[in-house]
C-alpha cells in the first residue's frame, strides 16, 4: 500500500476511538440486530474496529478494511489486547489496510453482508458509487449507516455540522456534497440498490438502510 492510498486524518485511532466510537455504539447495536448470526461479514472503513468487535459475537468471519494505516494499527492493538484480557484469541477477525474502491482479492459475493458506516459521506459522489460498486461484488447485502439528509433543524443537527467543519477542509466539502445529492437515497437509486429496511438513531442525525440489488 503506497502512501497514495493512504488516507490519513489528525484524529485516527486513539483520538477517534474516544470521541467517535461511544457515540456511534447506538448504530453499531442497530447493524449488529440486522445480521443474521454465523454469517460473513465486511466492515468497509472499519475505523479502530468497534463493529468488527461487535459483530464477531455472532458471525462466522468478520473482515475490517480500512485506508487509513493508523486505524487499522490501532484496531490490531484493540485485538491484541481484547485477547489478552479475555485469555482467547479472535481467530474470525482479520483487519486489512485497503481501498475499498479495489479489493481484488474478495471473490464476488463471497461475503453474506457489508457495512459501511459514517465513510461515504466523507468523500466525493464519484468514490462513493465505486466503494458501493466494489461492495454489490463481493456481498450479498449492503448495510449503510451515514448522515441523515436533510440533518434535523435543531441543537442535535447543529452539532453535527460543527463536528463535521473540525474534521477539515476536505471532510466538510464531501459532507456538504453529500446533503446537496440526498445522502443514502441517491446513492441508492445510483447504484441500483434496493431498500429493505431503514432505522434511525434516537437524535435523528444518522440513517440506517438495509439493502439488496436489483436485477439491473
Amino acid at each position: 500500500m503506497t502512501k497514495k492510498n493512504d488516507k490519513i486524518h489528525y484524529y485516527d485511532g486513539k483520538i477517534h476511538e474516544i470521541i467517535f466510537d461511544t457515540p456511534l455504539k447506538e448504530i453499531r447495536k442497530i447493524i449488529t440486530k440486522q445480521i443474521k448470526p454465523n454469517s460473513k461479514v465486511i466492515d468497509i472503513a472499519c475505523g479502530t474496529g468497534s463493529l468488527v468487535f461487535d459483530l464477531s459475537n455472532k458471525c462466522k468471519s468478520v473482515i475490517g478494511i480500512e485506508l487509513s494505516s493508523i486505524m487499522i494499527k490501532h484496531a490490531k492493538k484493540r485485538q491484541k489486547l481484547r485477547n489478552e484480557q479475555t485469555h482467547t484469541k479472535n481467530n474470525n477477525i482479520t483487519f486489512i489496510h485497503a481501498d475499498a474502491t479495489n479489493l481484488p482479492k474478495f471473490k464476488d459475493q463471497e461475503f453474506d453482508y457489508a457495512t459501511i458506516s459514517m465513510m461515504l459521506h466523507e468523500v466525493p459522489q464519484d468514490l462513493r458509487i465505486r466503494v458501493l460498486k466494489e461492495a454489490k461484488r463481493i456481498s450479498k447485502n449492503i448495510i449503510i449507516a451515514d448522515y441523515s439528509t436533510p440533518q434535523p433543524k435543531n441543537i442535535f443537527g447543529d452539532i453535527v455540522k460543527i463536528i463535521e467543519f473540525l474534521a477539515g477542509s476536505n471532510h466538510f466539502k464531501g459532507f456538504k456534497s453529500f446533503q446537496k445529492n440526498n445522502g443514502i437515497d441517491q446513492l441508492l437509486n445510483d447504484s441500483n440498490l434496493i431498500k429493505i429496511k431503514e432505522f434511525s438513531n434516537k437524535k435523528k442525525t444518522i440513517k440506517i438502510v438495509i439493502t439488496n440489488q436489483t436485477s439491473a
